[in-house]
C-alpha cells in the first residue's frame, strides 16, 4: 500500500474538514477536498517533468502547504522524497532532482523551481497506470540524520516501516493521543517524527497545524480551532513557556504535549506542566529506530537523565566497549533492537557497519537501565552538540562565522540555559570591530536557524593544544570570566 492512499480516502470521506492549517499564511486553512486536488495536480506536474518511481528528489520549499503538496503528490507517483534543511547533503546520496521555491546554493543534476501554480488545475486523478502502489518494502521517504557522528546520513523509510511506526501510537502514547484530532507540530518536515505525525494525522482525518508568521498567530489558532495536542522539541517548548510566563492572563487549553528530539529537563518539564499543560510526555528515539522510550514527564521528572520506559516490542541493552551486556543500573553504551528500524545508511557502508551491527542499532548514547526498564541517558559518545534533536559539529558553525569579514577565529560550544536547554555560544577573535546584527544575518544565510549561536563573545585569543586544535573544554570558563 502507498501511504498516500489512506489520506485520499479521508479526502473523499469528509471533504469539508480542515486538513492543514498554517496561521497567518496565504493558505491559512486547507480542507481535505482542496488537499486532494493539490495531491493530484502536483502528481500530474511531476509526471510532466518526467519524475518516475524510484527517483530521489530533495525538497527545499519554505511554503509549508506547497511543501506538503509536493511531498504527497510525488510520493503517490512512487518518487522517493526528502526534505532539506542544510545545503550540505551526503555525498553518498544520489539525488535525481532538487525542487525549490527560492534560490538554493546546491549543485544538483537537476534543479526544478516550484511555485503555488503547481497546486492549480482540475484536480483530476492521474490514470491508474501512473500511480505507484508498490509494496511495503519500497522506500518512500528519506530522512537525513546526523547518526552517531554529526555528519548527515540518509535513512530510508519504507511504506511498511512508516505504517508500523504509526500503528504503535496507541500503545506507546496511550489513549489520550487518539482523542486529539487537532495537533500543532513544531517539528519540521525534515525530521522523521515531523513527517510521521503529518501522515498520522491525515490518515485519521484530523487537522495538523504548522508554525505560522509568529507565535501570536499560532496561539490565536490554538484558541480559534481548539488545538488539543502539541509536539515540539524542548528548545521550542521553552520559547512558548517564556511567552506564557510573560503573559500572565493568557490561558492555554492544550490537552497534551509531546516533547521529542532531546532531553526534557526536569526544570522545563515542571514549569511547562504548571503553566501550559499538565499532560506532558517525554519521547526518546531516533530516525533509525523510531520511538524507543516514553513516559509521562511527571513520572520521570525527579530522575536526572531519564527519558522514558522502553516501549513494547523494542529491546534496549547497555553494553561495555567489548559489547558485553551490563546489569541494571550500570552505565555503558546504549544499543537498540527494533522491528521498526532501518538497517543501514543509504550509500554509506562504512558508517552503516559502525552503527548497525548484528541486528542492533548503536545511537551513540551513553546510559543505563533500571530494573523497571527506565532508560536514563548520561551523554554522547562523541562531541557533537545536540540542539533539540539536531546534532551539529562545532567546526561547521565555526567555518560559517570565520567566513564573515574581519573575523579570524571562532570557538563554538554549548551552554545549558536556565530551562535546561542546550544552546550555542561562540567566542570570537577578530582583527577589527564587527557588528553583531550583521554577523548574525551572515550566519543565518549559511546555517539552519537552530545552529546560529545565541551569544557572540569577543575575546583576544582561543586556547589551542600543541596540535593547533581548540581545547573546547576551556571555552566555557573563558566565556564566564569575560562576562563577569
Amino acid at each position: 500500500m502507498n501511504i498516500i492512499e489512506p489520506i485520499l480516502f479521508q479526502c473523499r470521506s469528509n471533504p469539508p474538514a480542515a486538513a492543514l492549517c498554517v496561521p497567518g499564511k496565504f493558505f491559512n486553512v486547507v480542507s481535505y477536498a482542496r488537499l486532494e486536488r493539490f495531491i493530484h495536480n502536483v502528481g500530474r506536474k511531476g509526471e510532466q517533468l518526467g519524475l518516475t518511481a524510484g527517483n530521489i528528489v530533495a525538497i527545499f520549499i519554505s511554503d509549508a502547504v506547497l511543501h506538503v503538496a509536493v511531498m504527497l503528490g510525488l510520493t503517490r507517483l512512487g518518487v522517493i522524497t526528502f526534505s532539506g534543511r542544510n545545503p550540505k547533503l551526503p555525498k553518498e546520496l544520489r539525488v535525481d532532482a532538487l525542487i525549490t521555491d527560492s534560490f538554493f546554493p546546491y549543485e544538483a543534476a537537476r534543479i526544478i523551481r516550484a511555485d503555488r501554480g503547481w497546486m492549480e488545475g482540475d484536480g483530476n486523478s492521474l490514470g491508474q497506470d501512473k500511480i505507484r502502489r508498490g509494496n511495503i518494502k519500497d522506500i518512500c521517504r528519506i530522512v537525513l540524520t546526523s547518526g552517531t557522528t554529526g555528519d548527515a546520513k540518509a535513512v530510508g523509510l519504507t511504506h511498511g516501516i512508516i505504517a508500523k511506526r504509526i500503528g504503535r501510537h496507541l500503545t506507546v502514547l496511550g489513549t489520550r493521543l487518539p482523542q486529539c484530532a487537532r495537533t500543532y507540530c513544531e517539528l519540521g518536515f525534515a525530521t522523521s517524527l515531523g513527517f510521521q505525525f503529518l501522515i498520522y494525522i491525515l490518515w485519521r482525518g484530523g487537522t495538523i497545524f504548522f508554525p505560522g508568521d509568529s507565535m501570536e498567530f499560532n496561539l490565536r489558532a490554538f484558541d480559534a480551532y481548539k488545538v488539543q495536542n502539541m509536539i515540539s522539541a524542548p528548545s521550542n517548548l521553552a520559547q512558548y513557556l517564556r511567552y506564557f510566563e510573560g503573559q500572565k492572563s493568557l490561558q492555554c487549553n492544550l490537552e497534551m504535549i509531546l516533547s521529542a528530539g532531546s532531553l526534557l529537563s526536569p526544570s522545563l518539564s515542571k514549569r511547562v506542566q504548571a503553566r501550559i499543560c499538565p499532560n506532558v510526555f517525554s519521547l526518546y528515539g531516533s530516525t533509525e529506530a523510531s520511538m524507543v522510550a516514553t513516559a509521562p514527564a511527571h513520572a520521570i521528572a525527579d530522575t536526572v537523565g531519564a527519558v522514558g520506559y522502553v516501549t513494547p516490542g523494542i529491546s534496549v541493552e547497555i553494553v561495555d566497549q567489548a559489547e558485553n551486556v551490563l546489569p541494571a543500573g550500570q552505565e555503558g553504551i546504549v544499543r537498540i533492537r527494533s522491528p521498526y528500524s532501518a538497517d543501514a545508511y543509504i550509500g554509506d557502508p562504512v558508517e552503516s557497519a559502525k552503527a548497525f551491527r548484528d541486528g542492533w542499532f548503536y545511537p551513540g548514547d551513553i546510559g543505563r537501565l533500571t530494573s523497571e526498564n527506565l532508560l536514563i541517558i548520561a551523554g554522547r559518545e562523541k562531541a557533537v552538540v545536540n540542539l533539540g534533536g539536531d546534532k551539529v559539529k562545532p567546526e561547521l558553525v565555526e567555518e560559517a562565522i570565520v567566513s564573515f569579514a574581519s573575523i579570524e577565529q571562532a570557538g563554538v560550544f554549548s551552554v545549558v540555559n536556565d530551562l535546561g536547554i542546550e544552546e550555542l555560544w561562540a567566542l570570537i577573535v577578530s582583527r577589527a570591530a564587527w557588528d553583531e546584527r550583521a554577523l548574525r544575518s551572515h550566519c543565518e544565510s549559511k546555517l539552519p536557524h537552530t545552529f546560529v549561536p545565541v551569544r557572540f563573545i569577543p575575546v583576544d585569543s582561543l586556547p589551542h593544544n600543541e596540535m593547533g586544535k581548540i581545547e573546547r573544554h576551556l571555552l566555557w570558563g573563558i566565556a564566564r570570566d569575560k562576562l563577569n
